[in-house]
């Protein structure tokens, strides 16, 4: 009996990865095409189903799961806006998808594919419950209890990423001040450098070897960010009690220059009871399309035609 294959499809800013994995996580293959800023509707449609097509080579496929930045509606499939892709408005992404491939088509935000895979796929298999939060050039947030994944209104709950952790504070690129992500991100790191010295870094390594070399700016920086996640992440283990937090994304690559001191910092906050059973660990860092295929796993059935 052939085993059952599911694709999953993760939209960046500057491409669109699929790969088809088994229900063990494993990539069998893969596909990748570029995009850019100036994509209609149309055309980046049609980059997504040329980027799907090279895989479907097997009849065991479940179905397509596609995960990609918000704002987006997963009831009705459509990407609402993009930051990255500016001239994207209302994209009807599962209809089209599903109509082109004759596959059942599971969309979500990002994070929250994120989560999905940590949960199957990562350091968390194990976990009833797990908040996962994804450093990177912003910060996202998942959270998957007894293998469903909470999504929220239409997909876009657990924006961790745009929780206020400054009164008052740095402009976000959502257009609101003291959001986390002004302050313990790549965007963030970069800006908040750029505020305090006049230069401009290109990119979260080139931050975190300044706090290595002893920068006391980016020093500086790194530890009121860390103050700042704490504290949002505190909010959210009172909100969620989940059982275990996952960081996951770029950023965790520098975890040795923050990652005690964030995990002492949220330990100290917290009610003490929960200190008990709270897991704080970094995870796997998998791929982007692994967390959409797990949409795939967790709600397809063979035979469905949702």
């Amino acid at each position: 009996m052939k085993e059952d294959l599911a694709i999953g499809v993760d939209i960046g800013g500057g491409s669109v990865k699929a790969g088809l994995f088994n229900r063990q996580g494993k990539e069998l293959d893969k596909s990748v095409l570029k995009t850019n800023s100036e994509l209609s509707n149309a055309r980046f449609l049609e980059i997504i189903e040329n980027t799907i097509s090279p895989l479907l080579h097997d009849n065991q496929i479940l179905g397509i799961g596609i995960g990609s930045p918000g704002p987006l509606d997963s009831e009705t499939g459509h990407l609402l806006s993009s930051a990255n892709l500016p001239l994207l408005k209302n994209v009807p992404i599962s209809k089209t998808i599903q109509n082109h491939f004759s596959l059942p088509v599971y969309y979500e935000n990002d994070a929250n594919c994120a989560a999905l895979g940590e949960f199957h796929f990562g350091e968390s298999d194990s976990y009833d419950s797990v908040l996962v939060l994804t450093l990177g050039t912003g910060v996202g947030g998942g959270f998957v209890e007894k293998g469903r994944l909470f999504s929220g209104y239409k997909g876009n709950g657990i924006e961790i990423g745009h929780m206020t952790s400054v009164i008052g504070g740095a402009i976000c690129g959502c257009g609101q001040k003291g959001c986390i992500e002004s302050y313990f991100s790549t965007k963030g790191f970069i800006n908040r450098y750029t505020e305090k010295t006049g230069v401009q870094l290109n990119n979260a390594e080139e931050f975190f070897n300044l706090v290595r070399s002893g920068d006391s700016e980016a020093k500086t920086i790194l530890d009121f960010g860390i103050l700042c996640l704490a504290e949002t992440v505190r909010s959210a283990i009172h909100l969620l009690n989940p059982e275990g937090v996952v960081f996951v994304g770029g950023i965790t690559e520098s975890w040795d220059l923050f990652g005690t001191d964030l995990t002492n910092q949220i330990r100290s906050k917290i009610f003490p009871v929960l200190n008990e059973r709270l897991k704080i660990r970094v995870g796997k860092n998998l791929a982007g399309s692994l967390g959409a295929a797990s949409l795939v796993f967790s709600k397809g059935k063979r035979g469905s035609n949702e």
